[in-house]
């Protein structure tokens, strides 16, 4: 075994569990200052709606809520997420919170949840709008048995010995041309035709996800902020510039793009058959997983839940189906226009893609008169208003449908940043407690993990508010 194999030969047992003992934080209002009007506003408000609230140092949870850490860890490596959470998170509230009942994630993403309450031997449930965080989520926590291993094995080799077709390949996404170098769109659609004519099933499903995660490595964007930018634009001192494409590909890729895909799938899929054989171990818990909204994910499954473990969408605008729309064009999960904005629609209502005329039933006081304190010429989209308000009309429908399935001292751990608008910001980690609270949950504690950072336009005008610009984990207690 090289050494490359031994620095991965971590069992998921050996993890660090860190303990979700914490002290209080120190008191989150303000120092006095002379303040512009909104901004006094906002702190009487914060103070108002936090004034029962119990917030935590969460400092050692600081890298544990989010994924930079993922391309290190066993399997959820498999996919690079940018959104998500650690295994360790889950262990660490699995282990402290004694979970033996079962446990459900609402937005389950590439499975950590469901990874996590697998090793634990747990039974989970998990459900996603996304078909690439549902067909990810499943192979990852798929059973693979000593012959599917082999299997795996055998597919890699075949792709090894792949040589370049004279046939053209074809496909629906009209911006393939511009988000892809020719040969290596050729390549690519070559391997998928390959990975399409495999016969076994499970081991089909680990190529093409495999597959899938080498299209950012090799195309011509990259994801980042709210969506995806040309790699061949950069930043100077004075300002973006573009580099003409066919030059900047022939400075970044090798002059045979062909065998420079196939090797980045086979170090891919490599990777992973270095996890299937060193680290998964065997598990007998095998998660259930719906491609669905989670808004009715009681339609799916009635049992009872003693544990979910979620990180919805943030409420900033982020439009997670913009960053993973190459994918889902390529990997043939939309073929049409109108397919995807569907998609778009089906999602929590987050961002203004997501907005489906559905109607705002919950009204949140504090909520409101926040809202009231945007400034309309300086907001990017008029719709942002209907955004926030959709977001947490969506997240009461949620923790309704979640109380009424949680057993009697079950908990809910929710995984959540505030963000702002126009300078003001959204508590949205407070807002949750306050909704839950009127629904009947208690709640336990709100970890403050770290604090965000904002966009230069609204950093100044934030000064004297940046406390309250953070990323925490609301705890729940049915």
């Amino acid at each position: 075994m090289g050494h490359t194999e031994l620095a991965y030969k971590t069992s998921f047992d050996e993890f660090e569990v860190v303990s979700i003992v914490a002290e209080p934080t120190l008191n989150y209002n303000l120092f006095e200052a002379e303040l512009e009007n909104s901004q006094a506003k906002q702190i009487k408000i914060f103070n108002k709606l936090e004034q029962s609230l119990q917030f935590y140092n969460g400092e050692s949870f600081r890298n544990q809520v989010h994924f930079q850490l993922a391309n290190q860890t066993p399997v959820q490596r498999w996919f690079p997420y940018r959104e998500g959470y650690s295994l360790k998170l889950v262990n660490a509230f699995i282990k402290e919170l004694k979970i033996k009942g079962n446990t459900f994630d609402p937005f389950s993403g590439s499975g950590t949840t469901l990874l996590a309450s697998r090793i634990a031997d747990l039974n989970s449930f998990g459900i996603d709008v996304n078909p690439i965080s549902v067909l990810v989520a499943k192979v990852e926590n798929e059973q693979y048995a000593s012959k599917d291993v082999i299997q795996v094995e055998v597919e890699l080799k075949k792709l090894k010995d792949i040589e370049k077709s004279k046939e053209i390949f074809q496909t629906s996404f009209d911006l393939a041309e511009k988000v892809f170098n020719q040969e290596i769109l050729q390549a690519l659609l070559q391997f998928k035709q390959h990975i399409k004519a495999i016969q076994h099933e499970k081991t089909k499903m680990v190529l093409f996800v495999a597959w899938l995660s080498i299209i950012e490595d090799v195309s011509n964007i990259k994801k980042e902020g709210n969506g995806i930018k040309y790699k061949n634009r950069k930043r100077t001192p004075n300002g973006y510039i573009n580099i003409e494409k066919e030059r900047w590909e022939n400075e970044k890729f090798p002059d045979n793009k062909f065998s420079f895909v196939k090797t980045n799938f086979s170090n891919r899929l490599e990777m992973i058959l270095s996890d299937l054989k060193f680290n998964y171990g065997k598990c007998d818990k095998k998660p259930n997983i719906y491609k669905g909204s989670c808004l009715e994910f009681d339609k799916y499954f009635s049992d009872e839940i003693e544990l979910t473990f979620f990180s919805p969408p943030y409420c900033n605008c982020f439009d997670y189906f913009e960053i993973h729309k190459i994918e889902l064009w390529l990997g043939e999960f939309v073929s049409e226009k109108e397919e995807f904005r569907k998609l778009r629609n089906t999602g929590f209502r987050s961002n203004t893609n997501s907005l489906n005329h559905k109607l705002i039933i919950y009204r949140n006081e504090y909520l409101e008169n926040l809202i009231s304190l945007f400034e309309p010429q300086k907001l990017w989209n008029n719709n942002i208003p209907n955004v926030v308000r959709g977001y947490f009309d969506d997240m009461y429908t949620l923790l309704n449908k979640l109380y009424r399935q949680t057993t009697k001292n079950g908990y809910i751990g929710i995984v959540v940043g505030n963000s702002a608008y126009s300078g003001v910001i959204i508590p949205t980690d407070s807002l949750i407690a306050e909704i839950a609270r009127e629904i009947g949950f208690k709640v336990k504690s709100i970890f403050v993990t770290r604090h965000l950072t904002t966009s230069s336009q609204q950093k100044q005008g934030l000064e004297y508010l940046k406390n309250y610009l953070r990323e925490s984990i609301v705890l729940l207690e049915r």
